[in-house]
């Protein structure tokens, strides 16, 4: 089994309750660290906290754009 968060709005800007999101699913649920995985648009601070943590859930950044002027035209958070 997988845990994805994405596509619930911005797990980051959620990011303490997503932590213990994480920790239940992995305590209580059994589910690895590694099945897991959060995507962020990148807010930035909270990509540095959860790195800190060293944990071995995975990180996926959704771009949204290849382009770093067009991403900030889409994504606010680019600004």
């Amino acid at each position: 089994s997988n845990v994805v968060f994405m596509g619930m709005g911005e797990p980051f800007a959620n990011y303490d309750n997503v932590i213990n999101a994480l920790n239940r699913i992995h305590g209580t649920l059994n589910i690895g660290w590694r099945h897991v995985t959060v995507s962020t648009v990148g807010i930035v601070p909270k990509i540095y906290e959860f790195a800190d943590m060293n944990s071995q859930v995975t990180l996926a950044v959704s771009l949204h754009c290849a382009n770093d002027e067009k991403r900030g035209d889409l994504m606010p958070v680019n600004r």
